[in-house]
């Protein structure tokens, strides 16, 4: 549940860094890839308790994707205006998927009540 609530907060921080640094998803390299490698840990880290896998599975799976973003940012340029919104959309993503991991708890079967 604390990697969860880490992760809503690190999405949102990526969501908010990318629309205000200057220009629009220029963020700096070193940020993005300690970001990326914070979305895995804290995802991995809600794996172990999550009922269901999917969410941190996802996050696993954005978390990897804003790595390989900063690894092209890095090796080649890429333009603001696509990290821009690789860095948003992403960055709403994990809040959002980690939100409905911590908010939602599948049905649990009760005893049935013979009468």
């Amino acid at each position: 549940m604390i990697g969860n609530l880490l992760n809503i907060l690190l999405g949102l921080w990526l969501a908010y860094s990318a629309i205000f640094a200057h220009p629009a998803g220029d963020m700096n390299i070193a940020a993005l890839a300690a970001g990326a490698v914070a979305v895995i840990a804290f995802a991995a880290w809600a794996r172990r308790t999550d009922p269901m896998g999917w969410p941190s599975g996802t996050n696993l799976v954005l978390g990897t994707v804003l790595l390989v973003v900063a690894a092209a940012r890095w090796a080649v340029y890429a333009p603001p205006l696509l990290s821009f919104w690789v860095l948003l959309l992403v960055g709403i993503a994990i809040a959002i998927v980690a939100m409905w991991s911590m908010l939602y708890r599948p049905d649990t079967p009760r005893s049935r009540v013979s009468t």
